[in-house]
């Protein structure tokens, strides 16, 4: 008779034994009912590092049906061992960057368009050991090359003088 949930679905053996140690340990009913399956956020917050708690509580409420808060998955992960970090917010462009691409939107504004047909953009990403750069103009884009090593403004230049031009040829 004490084995059957409210709806006459009965408990397994080992979801009995979880409440019985959890309700040992101080809590009452209401923070049973809450308490998502470890297992469940364990997976979520694994799978997808940069998940934020209010998400996987909201992934918990679709799949599970189990409404809870982001603070329960907070304390969830600190029990797995999984310690959640914010990541430190800064603006992605600063006032002089803005300034200084406004004033070339400004300057460039009068300009047609047979003009930036023209224009081949140099685009170069990531730093460090390793970088990718390449280039895109209205026809296409051009060749992608990897960068090992550092780079410095001279070797930035030569690398620039010998790969544009092919990029150029080909988009041409």
């Amino acid at each position: 008779m004490f084995n059957k949930a409210p709806h006459g679905k009965e408990l397994s053996e080992d979801l009995r034994i979880r409440i019985v140690v959890l309700h040992k340990d101080g809590l009452g009913y209401k923070r049973l009912s809450n308490n998502p399956k470890l297992s469940t956020v364990q997976n979520l917050a694994s799978k997808n590092r940069c998940m934020s708690a209010a998400s996987i509580a909201l992934e918990i409420a679709e799949v599970e049906g189990q409404l809870v808060s982001a603070q329960t998955i907070r304390c969830t992960l600190q029990q797995v061992g999984l310690h959640w970090r914010h990541p430190r917010r800064k603006p992605l462009l600063k006032p002089p960057y803005k300034k200084g691409r406004k004033q070339f939107a400004e300057d460039n504004l009068s300009k047609s368009m047979t003009y930036w047909n023209h224009v081949l953009w140099s685009v170069k990403h990531g730093g460090g050991s390793i970088m990718v750069w390449g280039c895109v103009s209205t026809a296409g884009t051009g060749e992608l090359r990897f960068i090992e090593g550092n780079m410095d403004s001279i070797m930035y230049c030569t690398f620039l003088k010998q790969n544009m031009m092919p990029s150029l040829q080909k988009l041409s």
